[in-house]
This record gives C-alpha cells, sequence and structure tokens, in this order.
C-alpha cells in the first residue's frame, strides 16, 4: 500500500508541474493580454533566490510599462542587491505589461550587469567600423529621467529604465495617459499627456507666458526671412518654396535671458542637456502659408550628394531626436501640425494631404513635443510631420530641435 501511495503521489507532482509549466508558458500570456493593465498580474512567478520579491517589482513596474506596442529599445528593469553579494532582478523587454518578465542574476560590477542584460534583452552591440566609433553606449536611467552612472545609484533606485539609444525618451504609455513632470524653470509643475505612441507624440497646455512670447516675437520680427530646407539628392537648385512657404528666423539665445531660461525650461522637460539643442525656430505662417510632409531628422540615404553633412551628422549616429514645437498664437483656423503616419498609417501618396492622421491645433502657450528617434537610436520614418495650410488668421510658432549628442 505504501508503495502504492507513493507512486500516485509522484504521478500526481508530475501532472501538477505539467500543468503549471504549461500555464506559464501557454495559457498566462494570454490571460494577461485579456486583462487591463489594472487588473494583469504582470509578471509569473520567477525562479530567482528568496531574496527578490518578483511581486513587488510587478507592483513597482507597472505604471510604467504599455499594454499598447512593444517599444523597440526600450526597456523597464527592478534590479537589487541580495545578501549574498549578488544582484537580482527582473527586466520588462520593450516596455511590455504583456509578457512575462526575464529575470537574471549577476556578481556586484557593472561589466557583469551590463552582459547579462545585453544576453537577457538582446541588445544589439556594434560590429561595423561605424558603428563602433558613432553609437552611443546604451544607458541606464531612473524614471525621471536622471542618468545613472554609478552601480551603487542602480539598486538604490530599485526601478531603472534602459535605453539602447543611449538618451532618455518618456514612455508614452497609452493615448490620453498623463504625468507631472516637476520643477521646469520659470514654471513649475506641468502634465504631459500622450496624443500618439507611433510616432511619439506629446503635449504642455501651458508652456510658455504670454511675456516670454512678446520677446521672442519683439526679437523676431524684423529678421523673418523666407524658410529654407535642406534639399535631399535629386532637389538640388530647386525653390525651397516647392515645400515650404513660411517665413523664418533662428533666434540666438543669448540675446535674452527669457530665451536661456526657455532653453533650461526644455532640458527641464524633455531630460536631455541644453548642450542638445539648437537655437529657436521662429516661424511665421500667414494666409495659405504651409509646410509639406517632411522629417526632422536628416535620412543619410537621401545625402549621399552631401558628404559634409553625412560627415556633420556622424554617418546618421548623430541627429535630431526631440523637436518641441512652441505655439505662440491663436489661429482662427487651419495652420495644424499634422502627422499622417499616426498609429502606423503608410505613407502618404500626397506629402500636401491634410485630412488623415493625428492634428493638433495652434494654442497659444501650448507645446508639442514629438520623436524623430526611436529609443533604440534608429530615426522614426512614422514621425513623418507636415504644417496645414493657415486659412484665417496668423500663426507664430517656434521649433526647438534637441538632437542625440551635444550640437558642438
Amino acid at each position: 500500500m505504501g508503495k502504492v501511495l507513493h507512486a500516485f503521489v509522484v504521478v500526481v507532482a508530475c501532472v501538477a508541474f505539467y500543468y503549471n509549466e504549461l500555464l506559464q508558458l501557454h495559457l498566462a500570456p494570454i490571460v494577461r493580454s485579456l486583462l487591463t493593465p489594472e487588473d494583469s498580474p504582470l509578471s509569473v512567478p520567477t525562479p530567482l533566490g528568496g531574496n527578490f520579491d518578483a511581486a513587488a517589482c510587478g507592483a513597482k513596474a507597472a505604471p510604467h510599462l504599455t499594454d499598447v506596442m512593444p517599444v523597440v529599445g526600450f526597456h523597464v528593469i527592478c534590479i537589487t542587491k541580495t545578501p549574498h553579494d549578488t544582484l537580482e532582478g527582473m527586466a520588462y523587454k520593450e516596455g511590455l505589461s504583456t509578457v512575462a518578465p526575464v529575470a537574471f542574476e549577476t556578481a556586484v560590477d557593472m561589466g557583469s550587469l551590463r552582459a547579462a542584460l545585453e544576453e537577457k534583452l538582446d541588445i544589439a552591440l556594434p560590429t561595423t567600423d561605424l558603428e563602433k566609433k558613432y553609437k552611443q553606449r546604451w544607458a541606464f536611467f531612473s524614471p525621471e529621467g536622471d542618468r545613472l552612472w554609478q552601480l551603487s545609484s542602480l539598486h538604490k533606485t530599485e526601478l531603472v529604465y534602459v535605453f539602447e539609444g543611449g538618451q532618455f525618451i518618456w514612455p508614452g504609455i497609452r493615448i490620453g495617459h498623463k504625468r507631472t513632470v516637476p520643477g521646469l524653470h520659470g514654471l513649475g509643475d506641468v502634465v504631459l499627456e500622450t496624443l500618439e505612441m507611433s510616432p511619439l507624440v506629446f503635449a504642455v497646455e501651458e508652456f510658455l507666458r504670454d511675456d516670454e512670447i512678446d520677446v521672442i516675437l519683439d526679437l523676431s520680427m524684423e529678421h523673418l526671412a523666407p524658410s529654407g530646407v535642406s534639399f535631399q539628392d535629386g532637389d538640388e537648385g530647386k525653390s525651397a518654396t516647392e515645400w515650404r512657404t513660411s517665413t523664418t528666423y533662428f533666434l540666438p539665445s543669448h540675446r535674452h535671458a527669457l530665451v536661456q531660461g526657455i532653453d533650461q525650461r526644455v532640458e527641464d522637460l524633455v531630460k536631455v542637456p541644453k548642450t542638445h539643442q539648437e537655437d529657436v525656430q521662429v516661424l511665421r505662417y500667414e494666409h495659405t502659408q504651409k509646410y509639406d510632409h517632411h522629417t526632422d531628422y536628416f535620412p543619410v540615404a537621401n545625402y549621399q550628394n552631401s558628404p559634409d553633412l553625412i560627415e556633420s551628422i556622424h554617418h546618421g549616429f548623430k541627429n535630431r531626436m526631440i523637436t518641441v514645437f512652441w505655439y505662440m498664437s491663436d489661429v482662427a483656423a487651419g495652420g495644424h501640425t499634422i502627422f499622417p503616419r499616426a498609429g502606423g498609417l503608410p505613407q502618404p501618396d500626397s506629402m500636401k494631404d491634410c485630412t488623415k492622421g493625428l492634428k493638433v491645433a495652434p494654442q497659444k502657450r501650448k507645446v508639442i513635443v514629438f520623436y524623430s528617434m526611436l529609443p533604440n537610436g534608429e530615426n522614426d520614418p512614422i514621425s513623418l510631420h507636415g504644417g496645414c495650410p493657415v486659412e484665417d488668421g496668423v500663426k507664430y510658432s517656434g521649433n526647438k530641435w534637441v538632437w542625440n549628442k551635444p550640437r558642438y
């Protein structure tokens, strides 16, 4: 009887183990995909030592994860130092809440940690000579946007962002998501709202003050001249007005302390140093004036006739990453900023079409923030955008471009 009972217990244990594995490998992801982000458990039990609290990690990570789409090049990590002098943690690959995290355990040194994460997260390392020379190293950040250099700051922070492109990008989470960004220079706290996940577009309703707008326009009006474009291969010799009919002035920040203060405010908002910014491009769009669809980054493949430009942008590894677009007037009709490929729409047949995609109406003091590069450091062709014709009124706006590397 004892042998029979023992055999029965073994069979039950094996069946239970098998179905537990089946649940974790096949059923759990399906269940998670059907749950709302608030209901989702976010993690499957992970074979770490007894020092790591997987449930606590899931709870901490939940507000930072998305169930909308993989965010290529972005990962959310929980990490802790154990009494046995090791590092343990879990990583949510591509910021997804709908896929089980991966576990890792390493020695307490930065080299071991980086090697473990590169393996677990399939982080691509430089292979070509150009990549080795110009590609930025992937980096750790706090969820507040602070770059984390030291190992001690990683396990003290507990929750860490990894960006394969080496620069901080706010996670979009989902359309309509709002977060407070505290302590902007001369302004205080602001609310950053996600308008679109692909391309990544945010809005801040009250980013500029009226007195700042007055100073910017006063300094710029007499200098406005027809806007130019960077001619791609095959377009040399054409008139810029084929694509763009506004007037423009690049306002040097040193001309006024208020402008320098806005530079700091932009840094506080996007968490990328001022050294990466261009001077603001002040723009005026009058009746019928527009800017056809374009990208703000420079695609290397389209500038093969411009070797100096290619060298200046490090063969594509240095580029415009963020556009902080200022609206400095209300417009009665037209003048929208349009993203014709929003949500993954195909390349439009016409670069003048203002009927499809995400459209943002001009609103005085508002800014939109959109990303021309993905978290993995690659250019995002979905960031195609344009300025629709002004139908009634005058549109005053500004481009503050932020690069992924220092400008000079």
